[in-house]
């Protein structure tokens, strides 16, 4: 479920009330965190240093996931480029198709 398709008009209430509940709860434990002075306040900031570092940890885990994809293709290209110096992986381009014949022009007919 994406946050557009919690627009559509066939989203029951209760993903939406979800949402509203997270981002109040987010919102709720920022407020203790700068106003009270007793536990609560001390519990909400531990509470958001673990979600900041919860947070850094994600976008680290993205950019490597992005990195290693690049570094994935990047290496494929890589081990290709002998094969295309050689005229392609297969070497049967000179072959008619299996079920086919090759008159002298080139051409493939069944």
């Amino acid at each position: 479920m994406t946050l557009s398709s919690l627009f559509t008009d066939d989203v029951g209430l209760l993903p939406l009330l979800a949402v509203a509940g997270a981002g109040f709860l987010i919102w709720y434990v920022q407020y203790l965190g700068e106003t009270d002075a007793g536990w609560k306040g001390f519990i909400a900031n531990i509470l958001r240093i673990v979600g900041g570092v919860a947070f850094l940890v994600v976008i680290a885990v993205v950019f490597s996931t992005v990195i290693a994809a690049i570094l994935a293709v990047t290496a494929v290209m890589l081990f290709m480029l002998p094969l295309f110096a050689l005229g392609g992986a297969s070497g049967v381009a000179d072959r008619p198709r299996r079920g086919y014949r090759r008159d002298p022009y080139g051409n493939d007919y069944y």
